[in-house]
């Protein structure tokens, strides 16, 4: 009888404990990832905190995405400023979200994560495509995850007008594609 009682407590306090180590990992990657500390260190970090605390791979690519964008220098309204700083961000650490997106479940995982934040952030609206063709340029996410985004994707936000801005670049795998 008591045993029944105690699995909400028991829930509870390791949904508390998980949110724990979640909490520590990002804080200890934000910094990391503010300091600009080498990459194979940021990568041993993000290792032992996964190992120490059991974290699920979708959860460590969602976190990596929020804490290399949080280090984005925004200046104030200057649009292209953003841009290139945003971008330039996804390319310093693409081998950092490369090392932990081992799946095309994983890259359209961090395709969503994109897409979301791109939708709820003003700054990096126009953003998306230019994002999406940096990780796909830096071998974080595949041809095959991004035509499956654009074809049968499932998160609605914002997601025709980005389906719209990423044609050219469908496009363009498509022909590269029929090319080989």
């Amino acid at each position: 009888m008591l045993k029944a009682g105690l699995l909400p407590l028991v829930e509870y306090n390791e949904k508390k404990l998980f949110e724990v180590k979640m909490k520590e990992m990002k804080s200890a990657l934000t910094t990391q990832i503010s300091e600009e500390t080498d990459i194979s260190e940021v990568i041993e970090t993000v290792k032992q905190h996964v190992k120490a605390a059991k974290l699920p791979d979708i959860e460590v690519v969602r976190i990596l995405w929020d804490v290399i964008m949080d280090a984005v220098q925004w200046s104030g309204k200057n649009q292209q400023q953003n841009a290139n700083a945003a971008l330039r961000q996804v390319k310093m650490w693409a081998n950092l979200l490369n090392t932990f997106c081992t799946s095309g479940k994983l890259e359209l995982e961090l395709m969503y994560k994109v897409q979301v934040q791109c939708y709820e952030d003003a700054k990096l609206m126009k953003l998306f495509p230019e994002i999406v063709r940096s990780l796909y340029d830096q071998d974080v996410l595949a041809e095959d995850t991004i035509l499956h985004w654009f074809r049968k994707g499932t998160n609605l936000k914002g997601r025709q007008a980005f389906v719209k801005a990423l044609e050219p670049f469908i496009k363009w795998l498509e022909e590269a594609e029929e090319e080989e």
